[in-house]
Parts: C-alpha cells; structure tokens; sequence
C-alpha cells in the first residue's frame, strides 16, 4: 500500500497517544514500588489513607483497561487497514489480552489487602494478610514490568506507522472517539500536564488551545493533593 498522499503534518497530533502511554506506564511503576514498600514494610498507609489509595488504585486500573481496549477496538483495525503489514498485529492483541487480565489480577489483590486493613489494622495483621499483601506486590509487579515491556517495544512503531501511513482524517476521528469516551478527560489531562516537558505542553497548547490545559493544570492541583497523601512528595 502507497503511502499516505496527505499534505505532510508534523507528529504533534500524536503526542497525546505517547503522553498517554508514557502516564499509564510511570503510574503503574509507582504503585508496584509503592506495594512493594507496603511488602518489605518499608512504607505505611493508616485506614483513611488505604482508603484514597483504594481510590486511586481503580482509577488506574479503570484508565489501563480503557487505553488497552481503546487500542484494540481502534488502533490495531486503522492500522491493519492502511498498513496491513507493517505491525504484528496478531501479537499486539495477545499482549493486550494478557495485559487486562495482569489488570484484572492486580485490582482483585488491590480489593483482597484493602478489604484486611478495612477490618483491622497492619498491626494486628494474621499471617494471611500478609499472604495476601505478599501476591499484591507480586501482582503490581508483574503488570509493571509487562506494560513498560509492551509500551517499550510498540509505541515508536505505532507513532511511525500512523505518521507515515495513516490519513490525518481518520486518524483525528479515533482520536475523537477518545475524547467523547473518557468518563474525566480532567483527570487524564491534568496526569499528561504533570509529566509533560514544558515543550511538550506547548505543542499540546497549540495543538489544543489553552483553554483545555488550563482545566487540566487547575484539576492536576487537586489530583496532586491526593497522590501526595498516598505516595508522598515525589
């Protein structure tokens, strides 16, 4: 297949497609280190703060399962079709799949260990709990390492690919399905904000004007507060 004949763009209409990936990856390492500290008892949450990281934890898990379907019922059918052999996209699937149930896996040992410290506090902990604790950190661990593996390994590819082969048209249409599905675009926004280079945010502001970065940076405030309370300052 010829490549696309579209005026020539620059990549800035994929940034938020990296930003995306390179938030959900940092996130997810800094639960599995955080779980890790619970683990090796080097790190401490009392009930209330269990209780945000509780949050927090659904949030991300929420957000991985979104981009990984989002990624399989969107991005992998667009590629196919523009440049069906450019990607191995019977892989791409199946470490997909087997990322959502990594997922699945870590939110169902989130909810076990959360539920413990719910009934009793990490000082009278039974040999369960910390069994418990133990696949957790296992559990987070795992996901960690295959997301950053898979993300690592595709997203240069995938960038490449839309770029040179994929009709700006469509490629903006999936980006705007995105947009009209995501249940907080505040929330996402204000995470890409946070680990955003200052370059980037203003490829981000020309891309999408500032009013949009504006909403994001004033929710990132809040969302900050609440990361902070869990994780402390980074």
């Amino acid at each position: 297949m010829e490549p696309d004949a579209s005026p020539s763009r620059t990549p800035d209409d994929l940034l938020l497609f990296e930003l995306g990936r390179r938030v959900l990856r940092r996130d997810v390492e800094r639960v599995a280190a955080f779980v890790e500290g619970l683990h090796a008892g080097t790190r401490h949450l009392d009930q209330r703060r269990h209780a945000v990281f509780a949050d927090l934890v659904e949030e991300l898990c929420d957000d991985l399962v979104g981009e990984l379907g989002f990624e399989d019922a969107l991005v992998w059918p667009l590629l196919e079709h523009h440049a069906p052999g450019a990607l191995p996209y019977p892989s791409l699937r199946q470490e997909g799949a087997a990322l959502v149930a990594l997922v699945a896996e870590a939110r169902r040992s989130t909810r076990s260990v959360n539920a413990d410290r719910a009934r009793r506090p990490a000082a009278v902990a039974t040999s369960d709990d910390h069994r418990r604790l133990r696949g957790l950190a296992t559990a987070w661990r795992q996901l960690a390492d295959a997301l950053g593996a898979f993300f690592a390994a595709s997203t240069g590819p995938v960038v490449e690919t839309v770029h040179a082969r994929v009709p700006a048209g469509d490629w903006r249409r999936v980006l705007d399905v995105v947009r009209e599905s995501l249940p907080d675009a505040r929330s996402a926004g204000a995470r890409v904000i946070e680990l955003a280079t200052p370059q980037e945010v203003e490829r981000l502001r020309g891309q999408l004007g500032p009013r949009p970065l504006a909403g994001w940076e004033r929710h990132g405030r809040r969302l900050r507060a609440r990361q902070d309370d869990v994780f402390g300052r980074s």
